[in-house]
């Protein structure tokens, strides 16, 4: 608006001085030579819109979404699930549009599993594998603040709709927590180790990512000894995350995430809050093992299981001012005067084509209400074999496709949709001539 404003006052104020010498010009005798009026220099751009430049480089989509998946191709189209059973489509990785998510509805072992469950047909952090001939679809269900939580699996040929074998097929149940239990059986990840045996982290607070292991059907091998990968106990805290319910008095971890290349394992997981719009602190952390159970170690050596953890990414992007001044999240603090415009990064995935590397994620959009926002930039590998984020080289890529409305959030909260009208074309680069 402010943008706008400044742009009609500017061209109002030109024309209103310029007009009465037009006029006056065209009534007198042309003089034997003019000089041509200087070129206006373009008005700078302004922070809303250098930053907004600055997070396409940081691999910004159009589109809202919470906990995605990490991408899965499917004959020509790429797919990202997300919290809330959905899903978005794309031809090029660049624009994405609405798909159907992975439940037809509430299976009857919810309520068994998680007693009082009223999400509907809904799910949290999905993952989906390609195993075999069938697309595997882990997602957790959940009551709010408590571990009493469960997994489960659903499973398709397909992941085109207009495809006539496409349907999703309920597996049941994988794995549960109850108020007992010192985990949370929600933020699934599956994984093939190099024998092609199936295993499953997952965790989320209490004491932190847990795995276990699959038999080829996706479901837990009875009696398997449940390993622990990961936990953040030097940053725990007490909190009901703004509802009344008992506090979690556990470290702040969870959304694992583990991938194979080369002859390691890699863990990537989430430390700190989500779903606090612009006051949320999640940032990721890896850590990297050569055997699938761990121990994953950082890059200096320090073990993820006792607080260890690389940092991968966390909050970039300029210092914009608060568009939202009022208090944020669930139960959230307020929020500064000034925010970076790229919060509290989380959920990671690659994906990998012809050789080529790319991490997805969410992050909390300054620039759009705090709204969580798909992420999804280039990776590579270094000399020691750990992974690198990239950018976006300048220009970086624009989609054409506004912003796309998500539906569906982690437990509610401040993690609302952009706005309507959303800055989508980047400001041009401002001039580094010295002149």
């Amino acid at each position: 608006m402010e943008r706008r404003t400044f742009l009609q006052t500017t061209l109002v104020s030109v024309a209103g001085a310029s007009l009465p010498a037009r006029i006056l010009a065209a009534d007198a005798t042309p003089a034997a030579s003019t000089t041509p009026a200087a070129t206006p220099a373009p008005a700078a751009p302004t922070a809303l819109e250098l930053a907004t430049k600055r997070l396409y480089e940081l691999g910004r989509r159009n589109v809202a979404i919470h906990d995605p998946s990490a991408i899965i191709k499917c004959k020509d189209e790429y797919w990202v699930f997300y919290t809330g059973n959905r899903s978005y489509r794309s031809k090029d990785l660049l624009n994405w549009t609405n798909g159907p998510g992975g439940l037809t509805g509430v299976f009857d072992w919810f309520y068994d599993a998680v007693p009082g469950y009223r999400n509907g047909p809904a799910y949290w952090a999905p993952d989906v594998s390609k195993i075999g001939d069938q697309y595997f679809l882990f997602y957790s269900i959940s009551a709010f603040g408590k571990n009493t939580s469960a997994i489960g699996l659903v499973t398709n040929p397909t992941l085109d709709p207009a495809d006539p074998d496409y349907a999703w097929t309920d597996q049941g149940l994988v794995i549960k927590s109850v108020r007992e239990d010192n985990f949370n059986c929600i933020d699934p990840c599956c994984v093939a180790d190099a024998d092609g045996k199936l295993w499953l982290s997952f965790g989320s607070f209490w004491t932190g990512i847990k795995m276990i292991a699959l038999d080829k059907t996706g479901h837990r091998i009875p009696d398997s000894p449940i390993y622990a990968l990961a936990q953040n106990q030097k940053h725990a805290t007490a909190t009901t995350e703004g509802r009344l319910e008992e506090p979690i008095n556990q470290s702040q971890i969870e959304a694992s995430y583990v991938y194979r290349h080369g002859k390691y394992y890699y863990l990537f997981v989430s430390w700190g809050l989500c779903c606090h719009g612009i006051t949320s602190t999640y940032n990721t952390r890896v850590g990297r093992s050569e055997k699938v159970t761990g121990p994953y170690l950082d890059k200096d050596g320090v073990d993820l299981a006792h607080d260890g953890g690389t940092l991968f990414v966390g909050n970039d992007g300029p210092m914009v001012d608060t568009i939202q001044p009022t208090q944020g999240g669930r139960g959230g603090p307020p929020p500064p005067p000034q925010v970076h415009a790229y919060i509290g990064p989380g959920q990671a995935g690659i994906f990998e084509e012809n050789g080529k590397f790319w991490f997805t994620c969410h992050y909390y959009d300054a620039t759009a209400n705090g709204a969580s926002i798909l992420s999804l930039r280039p990776l590579t590998w270094d000399a020691s074999d750990w992974p690198v984020l990239g950018e976006y080289p300048e220009p970086a890529p624009v989609p054409t496709v506004r912003f796309q409305q998500g539906r569906g959030r982690r437990g509610g909260g401040n993690n609302q949709s952009p706005p309507a009208v959303a800055p989508v074309q980047p400001a041009p680069a401002a001039s580094t001539s010295s002149s």
